[in-house]
Parts: structure tokens; C-alpha cells; sequence
């Protein structure tokens, strides 16, 4: 009779036990999803601006290395922000934009928001601003196509 009265009274200890942990479980798992593709947007602004960067170093338009740097970005929450400027390449600060000329650095900078699934308990890294930064060497800069190396 004990144990049978024993079994009775632990019924639903269960539940409580989920109800306790299932607040802690759920946040890490989201917070991992969550955290998860920010840094997959990263990574893929990283790499946007690698291929922009070498992109514009070769001189392509405003339009296609926009074009083309948009086809890179994942799970982004507005439209990205994309600027292309010249600077020296003794200019380690890039402070002083140039006109572009043969060993002149391009550096393109992409800018927008990470997707944010709202988790609740889940605060998200910079509010999801997401901003990547590369380099590249102006190596064959031509004269005769100058609308191809103006900034954007």
C-alpha cells in the first residue's frame, strides 16, 4: 500500500520538472538559431564585399557590382547599403578619397540589418546591423572607360 500511495504522490512531478527547465532549454535553443544566422549573414556580407572589392578593382559599374554584390547577401531585413571609394595606397585610415589610378585601393563597405526572429528572452547582437568591409588593389585602371571608376 506504501508504495502504491508513494507512486500517487509523485505524479506529475514530471510536468513540474519540464515547466521549470523548458524556460532555459527553449531560450538556448532559439538564442542558438538566432545567433546561428546572424553570423550566416556575416559571412555572407563578408564574402559580398570580397567580391565586390575585387570586382571594383577591375572597374565594373556602379550598377553591376551592385548587382552582383546583392546576389551574395543572405537573410537581410532592408535593402543594404554599398559604397565604393578610392583611396591611396598609403592611406591606411581611408580619410581622403581619390579619382581612381593604377595602384590606387578600392574599398567597398556593405551595411544592413540581419533578419530578427523576435525571440523573446533573446536580446541580437548590434540590433542585427551587420556591417563588412574589404579591400583591393586597383591594378589595370584605363582612362578611356572613366564612368566605370567613379564612386557609388
Amino acid at each position: 500500500m506504501r508504495v502504491e500511495a508513494r507512486r500517487c504522490d509523485e505524479r506529475g512531478s514530471t510536468a513540474v520538472e519540464f515547466a521549470l527547465i523548458a524556460v532555459l532549454f527553449f531560450t538556448l535553443v532559439f538564442g542558438m538559431i538566432q545567433y546561428s544566422l546572424y553570423f550566416w549573414s556575416t559571412q555572407a556580407a563578408a564574402n559580398a564585399a570580397r567580391e565586390g572589392a575585387r570586382r571594383g578593382s577591375v572597374g565594373q559599374t556602379c550598377a553591376d557590382l551592385t548587382a552582383n554584390t546583392l546576389s551574395y547577401i543572405k537573410l537581410r531585413d532592408n535593402t543594404p547599403t554599398i559604397t565604393r571609394r578610392y583611396y591611396a595606397a598609403t592611406d591606411t585610415t581611408f580619410s581622403t578619397p581619390i579619382t581612381a589610378t593604377n595602384g590606387a585601393n578600392v574599398r567597398i563597405r556593405i551595411t544592413y540589418n540581419s533578419i530578427d526572429l523576435h525571440f523573446p528572452f533573446v536580446p541580437f547582437i548590434n540590433d542585427g546591423a551587420v556591417s563588412e568591409t574589404a579591400v583591393a588593389r586597383v591594378e589595370n585602371y584605363s582612362m578611356l572607360e572613366l564612368d566605370k571608376w567613379t564612386e557609388c
